[in-house]
């Protein structure tokens, strides 16, 4: 019983976190046009995220709206010239360099990705699988969700890290036939961006730059090649036990074209405007005839995904997340009405921000009611399993002896401790994948799993000899 106040106060300690929980990550208010700032700032304090910067198009009225800080530990406010990491709203930038290939005549969607790398050589329940270019830009390649877990960390220093992070799959088993069902793997827009080196003869970086930011005047933007420019770009957080930590995450040179462009929300008004064809500067037609065809692709039940956009009736938009940076944008077809928003924390932050900012612009009256971001759930989740861990580790030493079934009860035990530790390579991901993405609580979580597993081990053999040597 010595240990009862132990346990009683860690399960005092979780009931306040999850009353705090529900009554913190809930906002009753209403909110409209006049005052979206407060809007985003109550999603930047429910959400415990450091640093949100938007830029908003409505008409011939621009939006600029800047909440929190690029930098808490400096006092570096965010402002619309702080630059972020895109995470996947990048790939539409891959997906017009596939297009201005096309036009000039280097290229057809319809074409084989084994044209261009003959060693790319996936299969289909056991059989060779054909996989085009157009398959790529709609995600509808079959490659398997998972791969993201197979990109090695590296830089632009790293010989031929691209063409080696497309040979880890380049014999994958995937999911579904190529061209029938769309499945969100980000590793098809990394084999795009080899292509694109294939065929042009320059980096990815260079032909994007050359052919897409440069005529756009998109000039404060960059690639995340390496950590040379880290200083440019804002402090990137990520949640950890229950707060938002500062976190430098690794550099992963291989996945470039499909989630590390760095750019501010002036350079990304300027992206909105080129995609609405409003955007005053002498652009090439064939970069007008690429962007308009980037999200004129025929939509099927109501939706439809090519091109770096999820397509539908009235708009066209994209999220992207990164493990310490998220974005979120969206566009009217029509109403002219835009928004991009940008954060330095990895979540569903900036399409909160977004989603609301874009029905605000068009008349509705938007509440935020009850809302936690997913990755923060998953930290408090994990944190919460960690005290119920204590509490178990604790109340396994006021446990009477058990003598007997001894050698089932650590066999067992041996087996469920085994399949705790391979379950994230079952899943096909790995445990530096889980350390990138996901706060460090899940980590400690599986880890105390393991403990209390082991301390039952420990108390049944320790048990057994007790009450043998008494015999």
């Amino acid at each position: 019983m010595k240990y009862k106040f132990t346990r009683i106060t860690i399960m005092i300690v979780i009931a306040i976190l999850i009353i705090h929980c529900l009554l913190s990550h809930y906002d009753g208010k209403n909110y409209t046009i006049e005052n979206m700032e407060d809007y985003v700032r109550r999603i930047c304090e429910i959400g415990n995220v450091p640093g949100m910067a938007i830029a908003a198009l409505d008409h011939e009225q621009e939006y600029y709206i800047n909440v929190g800080y690029a930098d808490k530990n400096e006092q570096i406010e965010m402002t619309n010239k702080i630059r972020c990491e895109l995470g996947s709203t990048t790939k539409a930038f891959t997906a017009l360099g596939i297009l201005l290939l096309e036009q000039d005549g280097m290229l057809d969607r319809k074409d084989s990705v084994k044209d261009y790398l003959p060693w790319f050589q996936p299969t289909y329940k056991g059989k060779e699988a054909i996989i085009t270019l157009e398959q790529l830009l709609c995600h509808t390649s079959g490659i398997p969700v998972w791969t993201i877990a197979n990109l090695p960390a590296g830089t632009i220093n790293d010989a031929e890290l691209l063409e080696n992070t497309i040979k880890e799959i380049q014999s994958v088993k995937l999911n579904h036939m190529p061209g029938t069902v769309h499945s969100y793997a980000t590793i098809n827009y990394d084999v795009l961006a080899l292509i694109i080196e294939q065929i042009s003869g320059m980096t990815y970086e260079e032909y994007i730059e050359e052919h897409i930011l440069e005529p756009l005047g998109m000039s404060n933007s960059y690639f995340r090649v390496d950590d040379s420019k880290n200083a440019q770009s804002a402090q990137g957080y990520r949640y950890a036990f229950l707060g938002a930590k500062k976190y430098n995450a690794p550099t992963f040179y291989g996945n470039t074209a499909a989630g590390y462009l760095v750019s501010d929300a002036e350079d990304l008004l300027t992206w909105m405007k080129a995609q609405m064809g409003i955007l005053e500067t002498d652009m090439a037609e064939k970069i007008i005839r690429a962007i308009t065809e980037s999200h004129s692709y025929p939509i099927e039940n109501g939706q439809h995904y090519f091109a770096g956009w999820n397509l539908y009736d009235t708009y066209f938009c994209h999220s992207g997340n990164n493990p310490n940076f998220s974005s979120q944008v969206i566009i009217g077809r029509t109403n002219k009405k835009a928004v991009f928003a940008l954060s330095n924390i990895c979540g569903s932050a900036p399409t909160k921000a977004a989603d609301g900012i874009y029905r605000m612009m068009q008349g509705e009256t938007v509440e935020i009611g009850f809302w936690i971001d997913s990755n923060s759930f998953i930290d408090l989740l994990c944190f919460i399993i960690c005290l119920m861990e204590i509490y178990i580790m604790v109340s396994l030493f006021e446990k009477r002896e058990q003598k007997k079934y001894t050698g089932t009860k650590v066999l067992f035990c041996i087996l469920i401790a085994v399949i705790v530790l391979l379950i994230p390579y079952i899943l096909h991901y790995n445990y530096f994948a889980l350390a990138v993405w996901f706060s460090p609580c899940l980590l400690f979580a599986i880890a105390g799993i393991e403990a209390c597993l082991a301390e039952y081990i420990i108390l049944c053999i320790y048990n057994h000899k007790k009450h043998r040597s008494i015999v």
